[in-house]
C-alpha cells in the first residue's frame, strides 16, 4: 500500500497529521459549537412540544366547555318547554273554569227570568180576577137597581165588557 500512496504522491504522515487535526477540530467544534447548537435545538423542540401540549389542553378544555354549554342549553330548553306546557295547561284550566262559571251564571239568569215572568203572570192573573170581580159586583149592583129586562141586561153586559176592555188596555199601557 505504501507504493500506491507514493505513486499517487500522497505521504502517509500528512494523512496522519490531517486526521489528528480533523479530530481536534471535531472535538473543538463539538465542545464549543455543536453543544450549544444542540442545546438550542433541544430547547426549541421542548418549547414547541410544550406549546403543542398547551394547545391540545386548550382544545380539550374548549370541547369540554362546548359539551357543557350544549348540555346546559338542552336543560334550559327542556325547562322552557315544561314551563310553556304548564302555562298552557293552567290557561286551559282557567278557561274551563271561566266557561263553567259563565254557564252556571247563564243558567241562574235564565231561571231568574223565568221566575220573574211567572211572578208577573201571577200578578196579572190576580189583577185580572180582581177587575172581573169588581166588574161583576158593579153589574150586579146595576142589575139590582134597574131590574132590567133581558134586552137591558144584554146592553148592561155589553157595556161591562167594553169597560173591561178599556181597563185591560189601560193596564197594559202601564
Amino acid at each position: 500500500m505504501g507504493s500506491i500512496l507514493e505513486t499517487l504522491g500522497i505521504e502517509p504522515r500528512f494523512i496522519l497529521i490531517s486526521l489528528v487535526g480533523f479530530l481536534i477540530l471535531l472535538f473543538v467544534l463539538s465542545k464549543f459549537a455543536f453543544g450549544p447548537l444542540v442545546r438550542t435545538l433541544q430547547a426549541r423542540q421542548d418549547k414547541i412540544r410544550g406549546d403543542l401540549d398547551d394547545a391540545q389542553a386548550r382544545r380539550d378544555e374548549m370541547v369540554a366547555l362546548q359539551r357543557d354549554y350544549e348540555t346546559r342549553l338542552a336543560t334550559i330548553e327542556d325547562e322552557a318547554r315544561n314551563k310553556i306546557q304548564a302555562a298552557v295547561k293552567e290557561a286551559q284550566s282557567a278557561r274551563d273554569e271561566i266557561l263553567a262559571r259563565a254557564h252556571t251564571d247563564a243558567q241562574a239568569i235564565v231561571l231568574r227570568g223565568q221566575e220573574e215572568a211567572a211572578s208577573e203572570r201571577s200578578k196579572s192573573l190576580v189583577e185580572a180576577r180582581n177587575q172581573i170581580v169588581d166588574l161583576a159586583t158593579l153589574m150586579a149592583r146595576q142589575s139590582a137597581r134597574e131590574n132590567l129586562s133581558a134586552a137591558g141586561q144584554t146592553g148592561l153586559i155589553d157595556d161591562a165588557i167594553a169597560k173591561i176592555g178599556a181597563q185591560t188596555s189601560m193596564g197594559s199601557a202601564r
